[in-house]
């Protein structure tokens, strides 16, 4: 980061992740972690949230491809590029071999034994690197009904078999190792990543920083070809030396520090940033075991678990900063926003706010909803006729 920094408009935050998030593509399967009996692979999901055209994401990105593209002359990123589409496309971008049965035949006639005939060689090298610079187009995909690509990234991010189920032409993907970068905007984001991929565990596997671009150069420029092969030579050996660190193992140092942070990366946390951090524990620990490798280590000591810990403290501030306070609740959001524009609103002019189409108790859900996470509150009015119910931001008081 130190050495392309001074020459690009990116933002150097942009600027490590795009490269921790490629390097960690680059390792393949070898270095990796169990925690709780799980495998994890040290893959990194970063998602840049930033101004389109104004936040600098792709130069980021493209900074580090030229990096890397010299540190191991023989990385490709993989066979297939493009915009996700589909759980099948992805698993063919890292296909099996396939092969059909035919019986044998001599001169014609069939022998009486079968034989496998190859029908599709697959993909040998199954490391994929795909940046996605238009992230809310693949949010609104997966929102059509009977899309298959949430659940396959999901296996992705976590190293399984990927066999999205088809009727015909099934594809399978055994041993995959796919790193993915994503770009959008703020406003994208909010309107297409719906609740139910927040909390069924899609969003929580990636990682969230907003980003914006570092200072005006009129004039880009590039690092000293010297500088920037010397660095390529570093990060290239490193890389060919960590393919084949296995199970990574903890310092006794960073055992007592996870054991004194556990607790507070562990706890629950309310609304849709809540949610969408709701996989602390295992982000930063790959992130830990992609600083120890780049590093040269097999075991992860103190200073790597820090500097895990800093970046995911900025991944925290950025959510929060990036989805507010949102419920990720359409209908608790809308009540909520109308609420704080209002000051105080009743139960009629709750139902109002939907056209009155929403049922009793899916509005009773909802402030609910906003009761429990301590955003509104509700009391009973006299009027000269019935009581009404008004509600009002924030937790009700404590007498």
């Amino acid at each position: 980061v130190r050495l392309i920094e001074p020459h690009t408009e990116a933002d150097p935050l942009a600027l490590l992740v795009s490269f921790l998030s490629e390097a960690g593509a680059m390792l393949n399967k070898g270095p990796h972690l169990i925690l709780d009996g799980s495998y994890h692979p040290l893959l990194f999901w970063p998602v840049l949230v930033g101004q389109s055209s104004k936040s600098r994401k792709g130069t980021a990105g493209r900074r580090i491809e030229q990096l890397l593209s010299q540190a191991d002359d023989s990385w490709t990123r993989g066979e297939c590029k493009g915009t996700l589409s589909s759980g099948e496309g992805l698993a063919f971008a890292v296909r099996d071999a396939q092969f059909k049965e035919e019986p044998v035949r001599q001169g014609g006639k069939p022998m009486g034994e079968m034989q496998m005939i190859p029908t599709d060689s697959g993909v040998e090298d199954k490391r994929l690197f795909l940046v996605q610079s238009e992230f809310g187009a693949v949010l609104k995909i997966m929102a059509r009904e009977g899309n298959s690509l949430s659940g396959v990234l999901r296996d992705a991010w976590d190293g399984l078999t990927l066999a999205p189920m088809t009727k015909a032409n099934r594809v399978r993907a055994t041993d995959p190792h796919i790193g993915l970068v994503a770009h959008v905007t703020q406003q994208e984001l909010l309107r297409n990543l719906t609740d139910t991929e927040t909390v069924n565990g899609f969003g929580n596997r990636f990682v969230w920083f907003a980003v914006r671009r570092s200072k005006e150069l009129p004039f880009p420029s590039a690092p000293a070809d010297s500088d920037l092969s010397a660095m390529a030579r570093k990060v290239g050996s490193v890389l060919h030396t960590a393919r084949t660190c296995g199970e990574l193992t903890l310092s006794e140092s960073a055992r007592e520090e996870w054991k004194r942070i556990y607790h507070h990366l562990s706890a629950d946390r309310s609304g849709m940033a809540g949610a969408l951090l709701g996989r602390a524990e295992a982000q930063v620990m790959r992130l830990s075991g992609l600083y120890a490798v780049l590093d040269g280590q097999s075991t992860i000591d103190l200073v790597h678990l820090k500097a895990a810990l800093a970046l995911w403290q900025l991944a925290e501030a950025s959510t929060r900063l990036i989805f507010g306070d949102s419920l990720g609740d359409l209908t608790a959001d809308t009540i909520l926003k109308a609420l704080r524009a209002r000051g105080e609103i009743t139960d009629s002019d709750i139902s109002d706010l939907f056209g009155r189409h929403k049922t009793a108790a899916e509005l009773e859900r909802a402030k609910g909803v906003l009761e429990q996470a301590g955003l509104a509150h509700c009391s009973t009015v006299e009027t000269d006729g019935r009581p009404k119910i008004v509600w009002r931001p924030g937790a009700k008081k404590a007498n």
